[in-house]
Protein backbone atom coordinates (compact mmCIF):
# COMPACT_ATOMS: atom_id res chain seq x y z
CA UNK A 1 0.00 0.00 0.00
CA UNK A 2 2.82 2.40 0.91
CA UNK A 3 4.43 1.77 -2.47
CA UNK A 4 1.11 2.50 -4.23
CA UNK A 5 0.62 5.89 -2.54
CA UNK A 6 4.25 7.00 -2.82
CA UNK A 7 4.43 6.05 -6.50
CA UNK A 8 1.59 8.38 -7.49
CA UNK A 9 3.74 11.39 -8.40
CA UNK A 10 6.91 9.62 -9.58
CA UNK A 11 6.57 11.03 -13.11
CA UNK A 12 8.11 14.41 -12.33
CA UNK A 13 7.14 17.25 -10.01
CA UNK A 14 3.67 17.32 -8.43
CA UNK A 15 0.97 18.56 -10.74
CA UNK A 16 -1.03 21.66 -9.97
CA UNK A 17 -3.49 21.44 -7.12
CA UNK A 18 -6.95 20.16 -7.90
CA UNK A 19 -9.18 22.74 -9.48
CA UNK A 20 -12.57 21.65 -8.23
CA UNK A 21 -15.43 23.80 -9.43
CA UNK A 22 -19.06 23.57 -8.32
CA UNK A 23 -21.47 21.87 -10.68
CA UNK A 24 -23.30 24.15 -13.10
CA UNK A 25 -26.72 24.24 -11.44
CA UNK A 26 -28.33 25.62 -14.62
CA UNK A 27 -28.28 22.10 -16.01
CA UNK A 28 -31.35 20.22 -14.77
CA UNK A 29 -30.62 17.01 -12.86
CA UNK A 30 -31.43 13.79 -14.70
CA UNK A 31 -34.92 12.33 -14.39
CA UNK A 32 -36.53 10.55 -12.47
CA UNK A 33 -34.95 12.49 -9.59
CA UNK A 34 -35.49 16.00 -11.01
CA UNK A 35 -38.01 16.91 -8.32
CA UNK A 36 -36.42 15.00 -5.45
CA UNK A 37 -36.04 17.11 -2.33
CA UNK A 38 -34.62 14.32 -0.16
CA UNK A 39 -31.06 13.11 -0.59
CA UNK A 40 -28.54 11.15 1.42
CA UNK A 41 -25.09 12.07 2.70
CA UNK A 42 -22.34 9.48 3.03
CA UNK A 43 -18.81 9.34 4.34
CA UNK A 44 -16.48 7.87 1.70
CA UNK A 45 -12.77 7.04 1.77
CA UNK A 46 -10.90 9.10 -0.82
CA UNK A 47 -7.33 8.89 -2.05
CA UNK A 48 -5.89 12.39 -2.23
CA UNK A 49 -3.27 11.94 -4.93
CA UNK A 50 -1.75 15.36 -4.44
CA UNK A 51 -1.03 14.99 -0.72
CA UNK A 52 -0.59 11.20 -0.99
CA UNK A 53 -2.99 10.36 1.81
CA UNK A 54 -6.44 8.94 2.46
CA UNK A 55 -9.26 11.05 3.88
CA UNK A 56 -12.93 10.51 4.54
CA UNK A 57 -14.94 12.95 2.44
CA UNK A 58 -18.67 13.73 2.40
CA UNK A 59 -20.58 12.69 -0.74
CA UNK A 60 -24.24 12.79 -1.76
CA UNK A 61 -26.34 10.48 -3.92
CA UNK A 62 -28.15 13.32 -5.76
CA UNK A 63 -27.53 16.96 -6.58
CA UNK A 64 -29.43 18.65 -3.75
CA UNK A 65 -31.98 21.34 -4.33
CA UNK A 66 -31.42 24.68 -2.65
CA UNK A 67 -28.28 26.54 -1.61
CA UNK A 68 -26.27 23.41 -0.76
CA UNK A 69 -26.01 22.70 -4.50
CA UNK A 70 -23.42 25.50 -4.69
CA UNK A 71 -21.12 23.36 -2.52
CA UNK A 72 -21.31 20.21 -4.68
CA UNK A 73 -18.79 19.12 -7.28
CA UNK A 74 -18.63 16.10 -9.56
CA UNK A 75 -15.28 14.38 -8.96
CA UNK A 76 -13.47 11.22 -10.00
CA UNK A 77 -12.76 8.65 -7.31
CA UNK A 78 -9.27 7.22 -7.84
CA UNK A 79 -8.87 3.55 -6.86
CA UNK A 80 -8.18 3.22 -3.14
CA UNK A 81 -5.48 0.65 -3.77
CA UNK A 82 -3.90 -1.30 -6.58
CA UNK A 83 -6.21 -4.19 -5.67
CA UNK A 84 -9.53 -2.28 -5.82
CA UNK A 85 -10.74 -2.10 -9.40
CA UNK A 86 -14.18 -2.64 -10.95
CA UNK A 87 -14.90 -6.24 -11.81
CA UNK A 88 -17.71 -8.53 -12.93
CA UNK A 89 -18.89 -9.30 -9.38
CA UNK A 90 -18.98 -5.80 -7.98
CA UNK A 91 -18.90 -2.26 -9.17
CA UNK A 92 -16.77 0.57 -7.89
CA UNK A 93 -18.03 4.05 -8.54
CA UNK A 94 -15.48 5.95 -10.55
CA UNK A 95 -17.13 9.35 -10.10
CA UNK A 96 -19.70 10.97 -7.89
CA UNK A 97 -20.94 14.10 -6.14
CA UNK A 98 -18.72 15.40 -3.35
CA UNK A 99 -19.39 18.30 -1.02
CA UNK A 100 -16.91 21.15 -0.95
CA UNK A 101 -15.62 22.47 2.35
CA UNK A 102 -17.71 25.20 3.90
CA UNK A 103 -14.44 26.86 4.94
CA UNK A 104 -12.06 26.85 7.82
CA UNK A 105 -10.49 23.43 7.23
CA UNK A 106 -7.14 22.74 5.60
CA UNK A 107 -7.89 19.83 3.30
CA UNK A 108 -6.31 19.98 -0.14
CA UNK A 109 -5.31 23.57 -0.76
CA UNK A 110 -5.15 24.92 2.81
CA UNK A 111 -7.71 27.69 2.51
CA UNK A 112 -8.05 27.84 -1.26
CA UNK A 113 -11.49 27.31 -2.76
CA UNK A 114 -12.25 23.86 -4.01
CA UNK A 115 -11.29 21.79 -0.95
CA UNK A 116 -13.37 18.67 -0.43
CA UNK A 117 -15.39 18.45 2.76
CA UNK A 118 -14.02 15.95 5.27
CA UNK A 119 -16.04 14.20 7.97
CA UNK A 120 -14.57 16.52 10.65
CA UNK A 121 -16.84 19.21 9.17
CA UNK A 122 -20.11 17.31 9.73
CA UNK A 123 -21.13 19.42 12.78
CA UNK A 124 -20.62 22.60 10.71
CA UNK A 125 -22.52 21.01 7.81
CA UNK A 126 -25.51 20.16 10.03
CA UNK A 127 -25.58 23.74 11.37
CA UNK A 128 -25.48 25.09 7.81
CA UNK A 129 -28.23 22.72 6.64
CA UNK A 130 -30.61 23.72 9.45
CA UNK A 131 -29.99 27.45 8.92
CA UNK A 132 -30.45 27.11 5.12
CA UNK A 133 -33.89 25.48 5.24
CA UNK A 134 -33.00 21.77 5.30
CA UNK A 135 -34.24 19.12 7.72
CA UNK A 136 -32.16 16.13 8.79
CA UNK A 137 -34.55 13.19 8.58
CA UNK A 138 -33.60 11.22 11.67
CA UNK A 139 -36.38 8.64 11.26
CA UNK A 140 -35.19 7.40 7.84
CA UNK A 141 -31.56 7.63 8.92
CA UNK A 142 -32.23 5.65 12.10
CA UNK A 143 -34.33 3.05 10.23
CA UNK A 144 -31.57 2.35 7.70
CA UNK A 145 -28.73 2.47 10.24
CA UNK A 146 -30.58 -0.15 12.32
CA UNK A 147 -31.31 -2.43 9.35
CA UNK A 148 -29.03 -5.02 7.78
CA UNK A 149 -28.97 -3.09 4.51
CA UNK A 150 -25.70 -1.31 3.75
CA UNK A 151 -25.00 1.04 0.84
CA UNK A 152 -22.03 0.73 -1.54
CA UNK A 153 -20.01 -1.34 0.90
CA UNK A 154 -17.47 -2.14 -1.84
CA UNK A 155 -16.64 1.60 -1.91
CA UNK A 156 -16.52 1.96 1.87
CA UNK A 157 -19.45 4.40 2.02
CA UNK A 158 -21.07 4.91 5.41
CA UNK A 159 -24.47 6.58 5.74
CA UNK A 160 -24.36 9.89 7.59
CA UNK A 161 -28.00 10.97 7.23
CA UNK A 162 -30.92 11.70 4.96
CA UNK A 163 -31.73 15.37 4.37
CA UNK A 164 -34.82 17.10 2.96
CA UNK A 165 -34.89 20.60 1.48
CA UNK A 166 -37.92 22.60 2.67
CA UNK A 167 -37.60 25.53 0.27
Amino acid sequence: MYKFINGLNKNGPPRAKMNIAPINTNIPPPTPFAGAKTFSLFSRPYLDRYNKCYKNIVVTNLLPQGPLSEFVSRIQFPPLSEFKYPGPCGHLRQCGLALLSLGGYCNVGCGKTGDLMVTDEIPDLISYLVSAGYTVDTSITKMLNNSDIRFDTTDGNKLICFVTYNG
